[in-house]
Order: C-alpha cells, then structure tokens, then sequence
C-alpha cells in the first residue's frame, strides 16, 4: 500500500509516523475584475483536517480524526506558521503530524489535510508462534446445565430450547507471565524497555480473552408425549505453551505461559416416553435420529 512504500524509512517504531498533505489556497476574485461596486474581502480563514489511521488495518479511527478552523487576526489576514497535532489511544503508541499554515491574505482560504499513522502494540509483535508441550496436555470434561422440555401433545412439536453453552480461552497464570514481561531487560533498537514490554504484554492478552457461559437458541422437534432433553458438555484442554515473537527486530520468548482453551459439545437429545416411562438415547449428534432433529 501506498503508506508502507511512505513510511519504510522511518524504523521500528512506526506508531510516530505522519503525513503532512499539500496545502490547497484559494483566493477571492479581486473587486477590480468585475465592473461591479468595490466590495470588502473576507476575511482569511484556513481549515485543517487531520485524519487518524491504524497502521496496520489501514481504518480510520473516527474519534481521534479532528478538523480545525484557524480564523484571521484583527486586520483579517493570517501569518505563516506551524502548528502540531497529537493524537493517543489505549492501545497504541502515541503520534504527531506539525503542519505548515501558510501567510493568508484578505479573500484567501487554505484547505490544510494531514494523516497520523498510529501503530497498535499488538501489531508491533512480528510473526507470534505458539508451541505446545504436548506432555503438558490436561483435557477434562465438564457437564453443564441440562435443558429439557415436555410435550403433552399427541404429535410432534417444534420449539426453540436455550442452551446453556461455554467457550474462550485463557492464560491460567497470566501474573507469573507478567512478571517474567516484567524482568525482560530488552536491547531494542528504537524502543525502549517499557514500549517492549507493552507490546510483549498486548500479545500475551491476545491469549487472554476469557471464557465464557452463553445462551444460545436451537430449534428442535419434539415428539408427542415424551420429555425431551438436551445435555451439553464443555470439554477444557489446559497446555503449557511457549510464545515467541519479535519485537523491534529483536527475538522475544515467554515460557510457561499455561493456556485453557473451552469448548462445548451439544450431544443427540434424549427423549424419555410420558406413557412408557422410560427414555432411550438417539445417536451420537444432535442433527439427527428419533425423530429429533436440530440446527
């Protein structure tokens, strides 16, 4: 993209880069063009738009984006000169762009566009590996609440049951990893230890997004007289890992990072005979047999 080829040279820390556009001037028709009465020029005026992007998606982040209206001194005209625009954002390192107004007379106006390219933490970790240590691997189930439903009906029903569902991931002794971040003494060639160490930090949290109990929606059929019920299980696989990455040029590696990944399985419904009394399971999924069917 055009931007990369722009800010190749720049190094490493590419959160600081900024792109001053050119400036655009327009001028009022002077009152001797036009055999018309001698009119007053307004007053200069200069308009700078400064627009925020994120590095590496290329998005415009809208509310760091502002535009400015410079307006004239008392005796309507505008002096050259320079002004900085800073943006900042949780997330990312911070950037500037320094602008040039140009010296505006009475009847000129300036369109003064500018860009700030902001550089995520996350985005700052090159080429992140995870390794596993299969030896580590802990895998254990875990039902979760059942749901059930009785049709009294003498014939089949269709009906919506919440399921009760669990899934994410995390870093089980994310502040052991913290402090191994911590006591990393980096040799970067543009950051310093602590910019590392909130990019090494970013990426760590990107492992780190949590797990969670959510309801979902799944139509059914029920068949007549029967209770109908349906058992999730989440299943959790606990590994111990090893990130890698480079920062800054630099290679970075985090041991023992212990990370819990969660996943539910929705088995086949069982359904148990009202009249009978008794129930009796239908296959291994819940897409199909005994006449139950999901989706």
């Amino acid at each position: 993209m055009k931007k990369k080829s722009f800010l190749s040279g720049i190094g490493a820390k590419l959160a600081l880069a900024a792109v001053a556009l050119t400036t655009v001037v327009f001028t009022s028709c002077e009152k001797e063009e036009f055999n018309v009465e001698p009119v007053e020029l307004p007053n200069a005026s200069a308009t700078v738009v400064v627009t925020v992007y994120d590095l590496a998606t290329g998005n415009v982040i809208s509310d760091l984006s502002k535009t400015e209206t410079i307006t004239a001194a008392s005796d309507g005209t505008i002096a050259a000169t320079t002004k900085t625009y800073e943006a900042s954002k949780e997330g990312y390192f911070s950037g500037s762009v320094t602008v040039s107004i140009p010296a505006l007379a009475k009847g000129q106006y300036a369109y003064i566009p500018a860009n700030i390219y902001l550089q995520s933490y996350l985005s700052a970790a090159k080429d992140p590996v995870i390794t596993e240590d299969p030896e580590t691997t802990i895998i254990v189930d875990e039902p979760l609440k059942e749901t059930s439903y009785t049709n009294t009906e003498e014939k089949p029903i269709t009906k919506d049951l919440s399921l009760t569902v669990k899934a994410g991931q995390r870093i089980t002794n994310i502040d052991e990893v913290k402090n191994y971040i911590e006591s990393i003494a980096p040799s970067a060639r543009n950051m310093s230890s602590a910019e590392v160490n909130k990019v090494l930090n970013a990426l760590v949290n990107s492992y780190n997004s949590g797990i969670q109990n959510t309801t979902i929606e799944r139509s059914y059929s029920i068949p007549a007289l029967s209770i109908f019920t349906v058992s999730p299980k989440a299943t959790s696989t606990t590994t111990t890992c090893t990130i890698t990455t480079t920062v800054d040029g630099k290679a970075y590696s985090i041991p023992s990072v212990i990370i819990e990944k969660v996943g539910t399985f929705v088995p086949e419904p069982t359904t148990e005979s009202i009249d009978h009394g008794h129930g009796h399971g239908h296959g291994d999924n819940d897409n199909q047999g005994g006449g139950a069917g999901g989706r």
